[in-house]
């Protein structure tokens, strides 16, 4: 047990780890949302004159009663986050606040992880489970929000992609029938602590989810072996919050705020009711690795570029008109840039004009520039994601290459599979643990492992490959063995005859299940299989296993092709 001081740290405080990985998480995840919560991260980059240079700039134009200008003015477009701001004139905008309204982010990130998905739920999971009424209200409402079991570890496959790993607890709230998933993204879970047990396993000691804020409290749920404790932090001293009858209130210190604990016993006996599931290797326990960490700093890359195209366009598509001096006050401090416009100047003493009156374009190469590097960019994307370009299919020589380049995106979706059945499977124990039941031994679960359409074309291929490669082997090394094979007969002269063709003598016999007596040759079992093991030289009891146990792997792997092509039970 920790000491109440430890305890209070571990709530208010947060593992070395999240602090280090919040920043990675927080921008896949604004990554994979895009819209207000990517621009709220302000990624692009600000300069001094972003701030000094008041937003959107207009022209307005006096006219006199006839319609003449007679004057012009600038003002300055500016944005403001409500009706009553734009109504009262507040100035709260500058040029940054409008390149992050206006610089499009283009959601790579949310595309990637889209696709990933698409792959690994073409086909929904096949689950062999117990018929049971509280096992189909589960597997229909999975998590308590009303989503089904698929669409759960959908959610949840979408966000190991996106932050590397997410936390699934199994518990089984007071008055429910039967136990509910949770999902806790990397961001929620501020602590957590591993240590050894005896026997060498590394195990969840306790840990720490925040599952609700806003701005008056702050939700925390503890668990550890032998309690989970749910914890209200008051975020506004003045501002009061209601909190469960039994909750007790732990004063504050010198170092740390009081808080409010509600205290139930952890029927299980154990913090595994929350588990890690990771998209691939873990970087460290409570972290997880994906590519998606790379792809959204590309991504980011890709929208600083696009705010500086922004500012390109913004400064310096448009022309410049340079007039000079005597010019611009011999039409009234007024020089019209419009087609038609009637411009005075003086006169010519030399035949040369003795007048500046030009529009000087700048020089826009930059813009060429930036273009080829989010080009670059974007297809280092696709590279980090594995998924083919139009210009990767064009470019490629060969069938081969493009070949090459879909098997690692295979081995990617084969592996998630692996992860997520791994990770359901775990699961599913806490969850028929807290039923206090025993998990049916047969209970199997798989996830779609085709990578496209023509995935069961090179499932069947690799079948026949098996197939070929076994016959090849029977054909060399067992086929001695087709003549010399374990076999009994309905008399023992019949037995006596093999016998002394195998070169011995003498007849045992066995007595079946339904009472029919018959007989081997010589006088023990294993007499007979040591003379047919010195005759073909091979083991008698390995060479059937071997053959039974690719049949019933096979057999398997088609049911489980046949059940993925057809289903009722859609996402």
């Amino acid at each position: 047990m920790s000491s109440p001081y430890d305890y209070h740290e571990f709530i208010l405080n947060k593992n070395p780890l999240y602090v280090k990985y919040f920043n990675d998480w927080l921008l896949a995840e604004r990554s994979l949302y895009g819209g207000q919560d990517y621009k709220d991260g302000k990624y692009l980059k600000a300069y001094a004159s972003d701030y000094s240079t008041g937003s959107e700039t207009i022209n307005t134009y006096d006219v006199d009663e006839y319609g003449n200008t007679i004057g012009i003015q600038k003002a300055q477009a500016r944005s403001v986050s409500t009706p009553q701001e734009a109504n009262n004139g507040e100035d709260l905008s500058n040029y940054y606040q409008e390149k992050l309204q206006n610089v499009p982010m283009f959601p790579y990130t949310r595309l990637y992880v889209s696709e990933f998905n698409a792959m690994l739920f073409r086909v929904p999971p096949q689950r062999t489970l117990p018929e049971t009424p509280e096992v189909q209200a589960f597997l229909n409402n999975a998590d308590g929000n009303q989503n089904s079991l698929n669409e759960f570890m959908s959610m949840v496959d979408t966000f190991t992609s996106t932050m590397g790993v997410v936390w699934i607890s199994c518990i089984k709230p007071a008055g429910s029938n039967y136990p509910k998933f949770r999902m806790h993204k990397p961001t929620d879970v501020t602590n957590w602590n591993y240590r050894y047990t005896a026997s060498g396993d590394l195990v969840l000691d306790r840990i720490c989810i925040k599952i609700a804020q806003d701005n008056t409290v702050e939700i925390y749920q503890v668990i550890t072996d032998e309690y989970i404790d749910t914890i209200f932090v008051q975020m506004d001293d003045d501002i009061d919050i209601s909190v469960p009858e039994g909750a007790e209130y732990i004063g504050e210190t010198e170092d740390y705020k009081g808080y409010y604990k509600l205290r139930q016993e952890n029927e299980l006996g154990t913090a595994q009711i929350v588990r890690p599931v990771y998209q691939s290797t873990p970087i460290h326990n409570g972290v997880g690795h994906t590519p998606i960490f790379d792809i959204a700093q590309i991504q980011k890359s890709v929208y600083s570029l696009a705010g500086e195209q922004y500012g390109a366009v913004s400064y310096g598509l448009h022309p410049v008109n340079v007039v000079d001096e005597e010019t611009f006050n011999r039409n009234g401090s007024s020089v019209g840039a419009e087609p038609g416009s009637l411009v005075i100047t003086g006169a010519s003493l030399d035949g040369q004009p003795n007048y500046t009156y030009e529009f000087v374009s700048p020089d826009l190469s930059s813009l060429v520039e930036i273009r080829a590097i989010m080009d670059q960019q974007i297809e280092k994307m696709n590279q980090v994601a594995m998924i083919r370009s139009e210009d990767l299919i064009k470019a490629s020589r060969s069938g081969a290459q493009i070949e090459q380049y879909d098997s690692k995106l295979e081995a990617f979706i084969r592996k998630k599979a692996t992860s997520l059945e791994n990770a359901e499977y775990n699961l599913w124990k806490i969850w028929f643990a807290w039923m206090d039941q025993d998990m049916p031994e047969d209970l199997s679960i798989s996830y779609n492992r085709l990578y496209n359409n023509k995935g069961l074309e090179q499932e069947i291929k690799e079948m026949n490959t098996l197939l070929d490669a076994y016959q090849r082997y029977a054909s060399v090394f067992l086929e001695d063995a087709e003549e010399y094979t374990v076999r009994d007969y309905e008399t023992e002269e019949e037995a006596e005859a093999e016998a002394q063709r195998l070169g011995g003598n003498g007849t045992h016999s066995h007595t079946r299940e339904d009472g029919l007596i018959t007989y081997m040759p010589f006088a023990t079992h294993e007499e007979y299989e040591l003379r047919l093991e010195m005759i073909t030289g091979k083991n008698m009891e390995e060479s059937p296993n071997f053959k039974q146990k690719l049949k019933e792997k096979l057999e398997y792997r088609l049911n489980q092709l046949i059940d993925s092509t057809y289903t009722n039970n859609s996402l």
